[in-house]
């Protein structure tokens, strides 16, 4: 059997393709029924870099990231 590398490990992809062609039928004219993976993979890292700007601003101190 051959492994496979999930490319987007921290997404839930189905809840992020239905809201992203949701937003997309909200706000642009054209009718996208499809979320591809490179898509996937901007959001992917837009999250990774989400995460390590939030942990880099948060103060030292406790053991709680708020």
């Amino acid at each position: 059997m051959s492994e496979h590398i999930n490319p987007t490990p921290h997404l839930n992809r189905a809840k992020v393709k239905q809201t992203a062609l949701e937003i997309a039928g909200q706000t642009r004219g054209q009718g996208f029924t499809r979320v591809g993976l490179s898509f996937l993979e901007r959001i992917e890292l837009a999250t990774r870099q989400a995460i390590r700007r939030e942990v880099s601003i948060h103060p030292s101190k406790g053991k709680t990231l708020l």
